[in-house]
């Protein structure tokens, strides 16, 4: 049967508790079932019931099965504990559902008077926090609690508590509850661990995404190092290539430098060709005195000749050397162009110099064809046929540089 409790207050917080019931249920466990009044705001930990003797206690801890055991003012509220062993004498039982609000609840089985609920006739018992429990008065109550049936045997009449064991317990109860507030204070830190951890895990997966973006940047590196190294390759090629100009141009201005050469040795061998007209004008002059001198001095204009031709043979050859040098050096640079063009200045200067040695030599065999004349009486009979091989000697050299110029 239901057993009801004035509601209980602990200190001065105004917090109370009404019971409804208090029980062994199947042998195994202790019931508890009631109202909390005056708890608006506040927040329970998990219950605990202590059982009390004279010279021990026992804690229980609150089956999981209620939690989070939330307490409304007037709500109905339920708390199980696990309890296997059988009965050890308990004197009392105190319900704690936070560190500062610890209830003494009767024991089941107890014979005491009836108690009303509120509003009824009877005048309820009370249950205070200073520890003072109503004692149940008379016997008759079986260990189950019900009111009817008849003891087995006498209870037994509990002996007061001595000073010591009062003032263990009211230690034991002290300590019990700062532990209950340690355990309060480590469920909030659970909480805020959790809080933590769940902070930690977005920073983690902030680190990833920065470690990700990081990836990407060396992976965006190393493609530039990849271009930068092409870009270089490319480099070198252009490098190489500038080179193998620079190359080029040195062998065509070597080639000028030897085409320049030749120009003056040409010009050296003007120059001596022009001193040996002069010595041939001289010698010729001589050759009217020795005819022998001026055979000799034809030989030598012969072997002039000779020397000439391949002059101009040699002339022809630089000259075709200097067209296609003339090509390159347009494509290379404007300086081989200028120098180009002082060449085929040179080279039509050497022409008309060469024209004029050879109408000289013509000159120099009339002379000589005149000095190895025969007598006047054959001279005047054959006028004609004597300046035959001159007149021939002047057109073919006529005839020579016409051509020479038109090339």
């Amino acid at each position: 049967m239901a057993e009801v409790v004035e509601p209980a207050t602990t200190g001065t917080n105004g917090v109370g508790f009404e019971l409804d019931r208090f029980e062994m249920a199947d042998g195994d466990r202790f019931e508890v079932n009631g109202r909390w009044f005056g708890v608006r705001g506040r927040r329970f930990i998990r219950p605990s019931l202590t059982l009390v003797a004279d010279e021990e206690q026992r804690r229980l801890l609150a089956d999981l099965e209620h939690k989070p055991w939330a307490a409304e003012d007037g709500q109905p509220w339920e708390a199980t504990f696990p309890y296997e062993e059988d009965d050890a004498g308990w004197v009392e039982a105190e319900l704690n559902v936070a560190p500062d609000i610890t209830i003494t609840l009767p024991l089941p089985g107890a014979k005491r008077p009836r108690t009303r609920r509120r509003g009824s006739a009877p005048a309820p018992s009370t249950a205070r926090a200073s520890g003072a429990t109503p004692r149940p008065t008379g016997a008759g109550t079986s260990r189950r609690g019900d009111p009817d049936s008849e003891p087995a045997t006498p209870p037994r009449r509990p002996r007061a508590p001595s000073p010591e064991l009062v003032n263990a317990r009211r230690e034991a109860h002290r300590a019990q509850r700062e532990l209950e507030q340690k355990e309060a204070e480590i469920a909030e830190l659970s909480a805020e661990l959790e809080r933590r951890g769940a902070k930690l895990e977005e920073v983690s997966g902030a680190r990833d995404a920065a470690r990700s973006a990081r990836e990407q940047a060396a992976e965006e590196q190393e493609r530039l190092v990849r271009a930068r190294g092409e870009a270089l390759r490319l480099r070198d090629e252009a490098l190489a290539e500038r080179d193998a100009i620079a190359r080029e141009r040195e062998d065509a201005l070597r080639l000028r430098d030897a085409a320049l050469a030749a120009r003056d040795e040409a010009l050296a061998e003007r120059r001596t060709a022009i001193d040996g007209r002069d010595g041939v004008a001289e010698q010729l002059d001589a050759a009217l005195a020795a005819r022998d001198a001026a055979l000799s001095e034809r030989d030598e204009a012969l072997a002039a000749r000779d020397r000439v031709a391949a002059e101009r043979d040699a002339l022809l050859g630089d000259r075709d050397d200097a067209v296609r040098l003339r090509d390159g050096a347009v494509a290379a640079s404007e300086k081989t162009a200028a120098e180009r063009e002082a060449l085929t200045t040179t080279l039509e200067q050497l022409r008309a110099e060469r024209d004029e040695a050879v109408a000289s030599r013509g000159a120099a065999m009339v002379m000589r064809n005149a000095a190895n004349a025969p007598p006047n009486y054959k001279r005047e009979s054959n006028r004609i046929l004597h300046f035959l091989p001159a007149l021939l000697v002047i057109l073919v050299a006529i005839v020579v540089a016409v051509a020479l110029h038109i090339v």
